[in-house]
This record gives structure tokens, C-alpha cells and sequence, in this order.
């Protein structure tokens, strides 16, 4: 009816923010050392908070209680920590494609158990740090929308450790986790990386 198709707004894509780089301060590329990784499950989405202007900024992030994080910690300078991470426009879909990558030393039936089979059938969140500490954009999100999976796991015994490839593909081409600040943000993850055993 009339009223049904008045109240109708179509999606918008305009263009909002210009096309250029900030002379004054220039991006830093690559990531910390240091990142997370949650399980999506746990994860408490009724105690999430949003920026009240743009749902791809977490402004709040919590677990449920008794819940943790386990942490990614990639110390090598070659590979780079988090080499081979990246975002790719998917026409077909009409979603971001991403990869997160990363390396993990550990052997073992114990080490095999308890993370390298989990990653391939689990659900996960992860949250990495950018050397670039501007504020927003400097901890960015993985699988916040959809969750991340492994599709990938290759143990090589030259390089000594299993490179883990998680996908996922999620509607915002970044989710970024940013509260009021970069300082402020930096101590929020890291409570979170204190809840680590």
C-alpha cells in the first residue's frame, strides 16, 4: 500500500569520506605481535556495544562469564606477524572475503587436540593489533559478523610450524574494535589479553 511504500528507503551507497592520503600522518603498515582469539560462542553479543553512528565499530566487548580469549602471539620476523591477512571484495556475493593468517609452533597429540583440530571445525572471532596507533582502525575485527573458520593447515618441519589460514566472509569490509581513543582501546584489550591463562 501507499504508506508501506513511503516508508520504503532503499540501500545507500554514496561515497561519504574522501579518496586521499593524510600527508600529515601517513599509514603505518603490518601488525603487533600479539593478537586474540575467541571462540564465537563465547562471546557475550547481549553485552556488545555498537557505535551509536556506525555498526562497524565495537565499542564494548565482553565473554561470557567463565569464558576466555587464548592469544596468538607471532614473534618471527620472517614470517611477519600476520602475514598474508587481507580483504577481498567478493562481486558474486556482494561480501568481503578475509584471510587471516598466522603461525603456530606447537607439536604434539596435546598441541594437536587442544588448538590445531579445534581451528578447522570451530567458529571463531579474531581480533588483531596494527602498528598503525591512530584509534580507530587500529584493532581490527575478524568473523565479528559471520565468524572465521580454517581452511587451511600446513605443518612444515623446514620452517617449524603450522601456518593456519582461517576464511570467512562478512557484509562490512572492516570491523574495527575502538573506544573513545587509542589509549583507552589499548587498555581495553588489554583486560582482555590479562583474561589469558
Amino acid at each position: 500500500d501507499a504508506a508501506a511504500l513511503a516508508a520504503f528507503v532503499p540501500c545507500s551507497a554514496s561515497l561519504a569520506g574522501n579518496i586521499s592520503a593524510d600527508c600529515d600522518n601517513p599509514r603505518v603498515k603490518g601488525y603487533e605481535q600479539v593478537g586474540l582469539i575467541f571462540n564465537r560462542a563465547d562471546i557475550d553479543w547481549t553485552d556488545i556495544t555498537y557505535d551509536a553512528d556506525n555498526p562497524r565499530i565495537i565499542t564494548a566487548l565482553s565473554l561470557i562469564d567463565g569464558k576466555k580469549p587464548f592469544v596468538i602471539y607471532n614473534q618471527r620476523n620472517n614470517p611477519l606477524p600476520f602475514d598474508g591477512t587481507n580483504t577481498t571484495y567478493n562481486t558474486d556475493t556482494d561480501q568481503y572475503d578475509k584471510t587471516c593468517q598466522f603461525y603456530f609452533e606447537g607439536i604434539g597429540g596435546a598441541d594437536s587436540g587442544n588448538v590445531v583440530e579445534p581451528l578447522k571445525g570451530g567458529d571463531y572471532v579474531i581480533l588483531l593489533q596494527r602498528k598503525d596507533h591512530r584509534g580507530d582502525g587500529s584493532f581490527q575485527l575478524f568473523g565479528a559478523q559471520s565468524g572465521m573458520k580454517a581452511t587451511a593447515q600446513v605443518q612444515d618441519e623446514t620452517t617449524g610450524y603450522w601456518l593456519m589460514t582461517l576464511t570467512g566472509s562478512e557484509p562490512s569490509a572492516e570491523v574495527s574494535f575502538f573506544v573513545t581513543d587509542y589509549a583507552t582501546t589499548k587498555a581495553a584489550f588489554d583486560t582482555l589479553l590479562a583474561q589469558v591463562d
